[in-house]
């Protein structure tokens, strides 16, 4: 397959994809036919056959890709969570949230949309969690956590999610820098501290 060649299949699965997820926020993905998609896209039906198997191949591919992108946007970042560092912390919500702003019509769809894919946040939240718990390497004769790691990394994945569920059906209100920033601040002072807001005993 020659460069031209390449370009093109490149050009026509991007077609697809962009088509594909700008569908699932107007129909929802069980309403959408390959047909849409086709026309959508500006190919015929034979074209997409050419790239996808069917519908639920096209979404795996997507899914795996963009989570694919998502893993390699935050292996590099250092985190060690023992002692704790407010600064790789937010590196690694920054490099999440830098990524999601790149491909924001693709998680709109995944997460936002009222035909969200279930799947995708799931194994997003995996990619996370594994990220925060690969920091967790205590040394010899460290004292155990006072709490459950588990509970801790369900805790912390589950608020930056919420988090960015708000920041993109906010349609991203603060910078990626700022969000990583006071997130990780509410996970080192607590979120009355890290606030300004007193706290009477």
């Amino acid at each position: 397959m020659d460069k031209k060649t390449d370009l093109r299949v490149l050009r026509t699965k991007q077609s697809i994809r962009k088509a594909f997820f700008e569908l699932i926020q107007e129909k929802g993905y069980e309403a959408i036919t390959i047909q849409d998609i086709a026309d959508r896209a500006m190919i015929n039906r034979n074209t997409f056959y050419l790239h996808y198997q069917n519908k639920p191949d096209l979404l795996d591919i997507c899914m795996e890709e963009l989570l694919s992108e998502l893993k390699k946007a935050i292996v590099l970042c250092p985190i060690h969570m023992n002692p704790f560092s407010i600064s790789r912390l937010e590196t690694v919500m920054q490099a999440i949230l830098d990524h999601i702003s790149g491909n924001i019509s693709f998680y709109y769809a995944m997460l936002i949309d009222e035909n969200r894919i279930y799947p995708f946040r799931a194994k997003m939240e995996k990619i996370m969690k594994d990220k925060l718990n690969e920091g967790w390497n205590p040394a010899q004769g460290d004292p155990p956590l006072a709490i459950s790691k588990d509970l801790l990394l369900e805790y912390l994945v589950s608020s930056f999610m919420g988090v960015i569920v708000w920041w993109i059906k906010n349609e991203m209100p603060l910078p990626a820098g700022e969000v990583a920033s006071q997130f990780s601040n509410i996970v080192a002072y607590g979120h009355w501290k890290a606030a300004g807001i007193a706290i009477e005993e």
